[in-house]
Formats: C-alpha cells, sequence, structure tokens
C-alpha cells in the first residue's frame, strides 16, 4: 500500500466507515475524510467540509483533493464496467485488508473470483460492446 512506502500508518477501518470522523492518519485526514464523504453522499456538509478542507490544506489543496475523487470515481467506474479482475499478486496482497473492511462485499468485487481470475480477462473488439 502506498501508506507504507511512505512509511505511515493509515486507519484503513475508519476510511470505510461512513460514521468515522478524526484523524486517519494522515495530515489533514479528518477534513479530507469529511469531505469526500460529503462528496460521495451529496450531503448538505458539502460547503461546510469544502471549507474546512480550503482551511487545512488550501485552495490548491481543495482542487488536489476534488480531482483525486473525481479520478479515482472515474477510475472504479471503468474498472466495474469493463470488469477489470484483480491479478494474482494483488489479489493474494490484498485479501486480508479487502476481507477486514468488507470490500469484498463490494459489487465491482464480482469482477475477481476464483472462477474469473484462472485466465486471462475477456477481451472485446469494440469499445461498443461494453455498453451494447
Amino acid at each position: 500500500m502506498s501508506s507504507e512506502a511512505l512509511d505511515t500508518e493509515v486507519d484503513l477501518d475508519a476510511i470505510v466507515d461512513r460514521t468515522f470522523v478524526g484523524d486517519v492518519g494522515v495530515p489533514a485526514g479528518a477534513e479530507l475524510l469529511a469531505f469526500a464523504t460529503a462528496v460521495h453522499a451529496d450531503e448538505p456538509e458539502l460547503d461546510r467540509a469544502r471549507r474546512a478542507v480550503t482551511a487545512a490544506v488550501g485552495a490548491d489543496g481543495l482542487i488536489e483533493a476534488a480531482a483525486t475523487i473525481t479520478i479515482f470515481n472515474g477510475l472504479v467506474r471503468v474498472a466495474d464496467g469493463t470488469g477489470i479482475q484483480l491479478d494474482d499478486g494483488l489479489d493474494a496482497y490484498s485479501a486480508d485488508d479487502r476481507t477486514r473492511l468488507g470490500i469484498d462485499e463490494f459489487a465491482g468485487a464480482s469482477n475477481t473470483t476464483a472462477s474469473t481470475v484462472s485466465g486471462p480477462p475477456a477481451r472485446v473488439d469494440s469499445i461498443s460492446e461494453l455498453f451494447g
């Protein structure tokens, strides 16, 4: 995980708990977590969360946070929509954390199962086949 590369302790349990409020182990973590939660939930707290992030990390930091949320959502939607599977190494490496955090219960997790990982992902001849 990227936190290991930075030798930083991050509370992964907090990031999947919508009710968690507080520090997760990264600078301005409480403000960033509240902002990400408000963005995803379309909560009325979004303006307050946006102001708190700006106060904690500045306007450029707010833009970076919003861009990170946006690209992550886009990548996840593409991965889910195309059925991208975890490769064997990442599947094995992340198994304990995925189970502990309940990630294997997410809808997109069905793309990676013991029966689908045994071979390469199915390929399509054109992008229109994905949405067809």
